[in-house]
């Protein structure tokens, strides 16, 4: 933090909430982890994912909120924004509470924001400068909002560290996350089909993006389980030879943040900072090449020793790029200027009101 500057005391989150599926909410979650003797954090959710009653509950609730709530010294409020309903949605309360002379700042998800940023740029615009500081996980997103005048600054997203994962045994693949194309389900079905490895399961896990529908019947070997708790997912992942995601759009795919922290590595595509994510921590096949997907779906199922490896690197790039607590400093760092360019004294208790 600045030295002598204001400090953040209380971080409000606003936007997904971390109860449902999806990379936001493990975000907002992460987040929530964050809490201190000198840190409060909570949140105030204004979508809930697949359920439209409630988010339209919570979104009255947190309107409410913005418009009322008393701003404390060392108050930061920080949203979280993807694409298209978001920015009007989040970006309206952005605004309302930009007017209350709230300490506001943003993270960008969504693996679509530079298609969107460049389809709608007054609206983007519009909305983003109303924020002291926005986040970006993405190079291609941050250079999107500098060709619109937007300062942003790059950042990583985070995942808790548990102890050293204890050796286990490993079989079976995972996919985590929105079961469609934009994610690659397809492209993995087909694989999997082809690469017909014995004495292997595929685990698909997650929602079905709206408008998909899984093959009937799924290929041998695969178990559609639908959307599971966070928990289970590591879970799962603990004992899987590896992650599979072979996303045609991302950003910066939380399951693999996750999958790596417990030592499991990646099948990933070169889509947003996936290569620069994984890095010695697992490979990198083509985007919709089924068959160089089925090869390193083999090439796993068939080596422990190479599983071993990759896991091992993996963990140890999670421990040195993307723990909590290297993360959470460059965060503070970063709200810090925020009360600063704000005007706020950054003084007082934090309070979890």
């Amino acid at each position: 933090m600045t030295a002598g500057g204001p400090r953040p005391r209380r971080i409000t989150q606003i936007g997904n909430a971390s109860h449902g599926p999806g990379g936001v909410a493990s975000v907002v979650r992460v987040v929530n982890t964050w809490a201190d003797a000198d840190l409060s954090v909570r949140e105030w959710p204004s979508y809930w994912h697949g359920d439209r009653r409630r988010s339209l509950l919570v979104l009255a609730r947190t309107t409410a909120r913005v418009l009322t709530a008393r701003i404390r010294p060392g108050d930061v409020w920080h949203f979280h924004v993807t694409q298209r309903g978001s920015f009007l949605r989040e970006g309206l309360l952005l605004l309302l509470a930009r007017r209350r002379g709230a300490c506001c700042t943003v993270a960008v998800h969504g693996s679509d924001f530079v298609g969107f940023t460049r389809a709608h740029p007054g609206l983007v615009t519009r909305v983003l400068r109303s924020a002291s500081m926005v986040f970006v996980l993405t190079d291609a997103a941050r250079d999107a909002l500098g060709d619109l005048g937007l300062p942003a600054t790059r950042v990583v997203n985070s995942v808790p560290l548990d102890d050293a994962p204890a050796a286990v045994h490993r079989s079976g693949f995972v996919f985590a996350g929105e079961v469609g194309r934009r994610k690659g389900a397809d492209t993995l079905l087909r694989a999997w089909g082809t690469a017909a490895v014995a004495d292997c399961e595929l685990v698909v896990l997650g929602p079905t993006e709206p408008g998909y529908r899984l093959p009937d019947p799924l290929p041998p070997g695969v178990r559609f389980l639908g959307p599971v708790d966070p928990a289970e997912v590591l879970d799962r992942l603990r004992t899987a030879r590896a992650l599979v995601l072979p996303s045609r759009a991302e950003a910066m795919p939380m399951s693999m943040l996750e999958s790596m922290s417990v030592g499991t590595p990646v099948i990933g595509t070169d889509v947003g900072q996936v290569r620069e994510l994984v890095g010695a921590g697992g490979v990198i096949v083509p985007v919709d090449d089924a068959d160089v997907l089925a090869a390193e779906i083999r090439r796993f199922a068939g080596s422990a020793q190479l599983v071993d490896d990759l896991g091992n690197a993996a963990r140890a790039l999670i421990e040195e790029r993307h723990s909590s607590a290297a993360v959470k400093s460059v965060f503070l760092e970063e709200w810090s200027r925020c009360l600063e360019a704000t005007g706020s004294p950054g003084a007082g208790p934090a309070k979890n009101s």
